[in-house]
């Protein structure tokens, strides 16, 4: 059965040297950035080292970074000051933290990849956290990604199972209504653990009215 990646294993990784995913945000965040509204807030499930949630602050969010691993929020807390903005942190298991509901604005989930048994569960919790009309941003690793793990190892999970289909996708969100919906293969330059061509899925997610 697949299971979560532990903290352990991210606490070690953000730990390194570098911003192991790169300083820029996410391009689907960049790309529609027109989308987010001039004041709210915003939730960043799987924050890392804190790229995109630094991003939505400095677009005048107010945001709540959350993850596993306290060593990748140290480093978000770190870049957030670098930038000059403020982002709040909170070292949670999002299988077990208590989710808002109808209070947030904009939700992010970057390569926030999930066991199957969790996934459909947790962007439910997603779709529920937002007030009505309020957008959830997701990019992740479709499964095809398995082959370019073995030829580039641009990134992903090691279990191909955690990294959903379109249908899946679609699915897990169908209490939403799709803004975006896009799949293919790009060349990622995110840092040394997502670079090289790589299958992706992003999409935008609106909460009905």
């Amino acid at each position: 059965m697949s299971e979560p990646i532990p903290a352990e294993f991210w606490d070690a990784r953000f730990g390194e040297a570098d911003l192991v995913y790169g300083d820029r945000a996410s391009r689907l965040l960049i790309g529609f950035r027109d989308l987010f509204p001039a004041s709210g807030r915003a939730l960043v499930p799987g924050a890392g080292q804190g790229r995109d949630a630094v991003y939505l602050a400095e677009c005048g969010l107010d945001v709540l970074a959350l993850d596993l691993s306290s060593v990748g929020l140290q480093r978000a807390e770190a870049l957030a000051a670098s930038r000059g903005v403020t982002v709040n942190t909170k070292q949670a298991d999002l299988a077990e933290w208590d989710w808002p509901e109808g209070e947030i604005d904009v939700i992010a989930a970057m390569f926030f990849h999930l066991p199957p048994s969790l996934r459909p569960v947790l962007h439910g919790k997603m779709v529920e956290a937002l007030k009505p009309g309020g957008l959830i941003f997701l990019e992740c690793f479709t499964r095809e990604q398995a082959e370019f793990q073995k030829t580039h190892k641009s990134g992903g999970p090691p279990d191909p199972l955690m990294m959903p289909t379109p249908d899946e996708l679609r699915a897990d969100f169908s209490a939403a209504t799709p803004y975006a919906f896009w799949t293919g293969v790009e060349h990622l330059t995110e840092g040394p653990y997502h670079t090289g061509p790589a299958a992706l899925l992003r999409a935008v997610y609106r909460k009905p009215e």
